[in-house]
């Protein structure tokens, strides 16, 4: 993690799970269990996909959290007031040292 730099704060939201068909998936009608994440860095990330005609913008962030953050693939997270997806499971990433250590997520959403 950029200890110098992670100043950010991002808010994981986690929803409670409902029974589909015997599968169980989050909620996300219902409301979300916050976790304010503090001393995070993020970088921005954007890509743009055409189909049949029309634009879809996916705009995104790789995000260093604390080390062990409790953050998993079905939740959302909210930084700036906007809400974005997790996409894959979040790693925790040891340093030799411990100085560095993160969790490290990729956060995106759609438009378009």
């Amino acid at each position: 993690m950029r200890a110098s730099f992670a100043r950010l704060t991002i808010t994981r939201l986690r929803f409670p799970e409902r029974d589909d068909r015997g599968t169980l998936v989050p909620d996300y009608d219902a409301d979300p269990d916050p976790l304010i994440i503090r001393r995070c860095w993020l970088e921005p990330t954007s890509s743009t996909e055409q189909n049949d005609g029309r634009l879809a913008v996916a705009t995104g962030y790789t995000v260093d959290a604390p080390y062990l953050s409790d953050i998993v693939s079905a939740d959302l997270v909210e930084y700036e007031g906007v809400r974005y997806e997790v996409v894959g499971d979040p790693q925790h990433v040891p340093s030799p040292t411990g100085a560095l250590n993160a969790t490290r997520l990729t956060l995106q959403r759609w438009e378009g």
